[in-house]
C-alpha cells in the first residue's frame, strides 16, 4: 500500500516537472504565447488531470464507458492560436496517460518531444547565423509578441530585401518601404543601427512589442 502511494506522488512530481520542462523548451523555440498565466496553469493541471482519470478508470471496464459517455458532453470552446498549441496540449494528456501506464514512457515521450523542440530551434538559430536565412518564416497570427522595424527608401536595398526578418515591403511614390519583425528586440535595433545613415534612407520606425 505504502509503494504504491510513493509511485503515485512520483508520478505527480515527474508530470509538473514534465510540464515546467516542456514549458521552457517551448519558449525556448520562441513561442512566447505560452508564458501567459492560462497557458501556464493549462500545461501543469492537464497532465494531472488526465493521470487521475486514467488511474482511476483502468481495470474497471463499466466505469470506463460511463467515463467516456459523461466526458462527451464536454465541449471546449476556446481558440487555438496555432496547430503547435493543439499538439502541445495533446502531448500533455498523453503524459498523464503514459504516467499511469509506466514512468519509463512519461520520460521517453518528454525527453523525445523537448529534444525535437530544442533541435529545431538550435538549427534554426545555426541556418541564420551561418546561412543568413531563417528556416521559419514570422507569423503575427500565433500569439508570439513581435518587434516591428520599418525602413523607407527612395532607393532599392538589396541588403533589406535579403534580410531574415523582412516580412514584406511596399512600393509608393515617394519610395520603398521594408517592414521587419522579429520576437528579438536587440536584432532589430542592430539592423536599424546599420541602415541610419546610409544613402537613400529617408526614416526609420520601431515599434516595441
Amino acid at each position: 500500500m505504502l509503494t504504491s502511494e510513493l509511485d503515485k506522488l512520483l508520478a505527480v512530481a515527474l508530470l509538473l516537472c514534465a510540464s515546467l520542462l516542456v514549458r521552457q523548451a517551448v519558449i525556448f523555440s520562441g513561442q512566447t504565447w505560452i508564458r501567459t498565466f492560462s497557458h501556464t496553469l493549462t500545461l501543469l493541471l492537464l497532465p494531472l488531470v488526465t493521470y487521475s482519470l486514467t488511474s482511476v478508470i483502468s481495470g474497471n471496464i463499466a466505469l470506463s464507458l460511463g467515463m467516456v459517455g459523461a466526458l462527451s458532453i464536454v465541449r471546449f470552446r476556446n481558440p487555438v492560436k496555432s496547430p503547435l498549441e493543439l499538439v502541445t496540449y495533446f502531448l500533455m494528456i498523453s503524459c498523464g496517460i503514459a504516467a499511469a501506464v509506466s514512468v519509463s514512457w512519461l520520460v521517453l515521450l518528454v525527453g523525445s518531444a523537448v529534444g525535437t523542440l530544442v533541435v529545431a530551434e538550435l538549427f534554426n538559430r545555426w541556418s541564420r547565423r551561418v546561412r543568413g536565412v531563417a528556416l521559419y518564416t514570422t507569423s503575427f497570427t500565433e500569439g508570439n509578441a513581435l518587434h516591428t522595424l520599418e525602413v523607407f527608401s527612395e532607393t532599392e536595398m538589396p541588403d533589406l530585401l535579403a534580410h531574415a526578418a523582412l516580412v514584406g515591403f511596399d512600393k509608393t511614390p515617394e519610395g520603398i518601404v521594408y517592414r521587419f519583425a522579429s520576437p528579438s528586440r536587440q536584432d532589430l535595433l542592430t539592423l536599424s543601427g546599420a541602415v541610419n545613415g546610409q544613402t537613400g534612407i529617408t526614416r526609420i520606425a520601431f515599434a516595441a512589442a
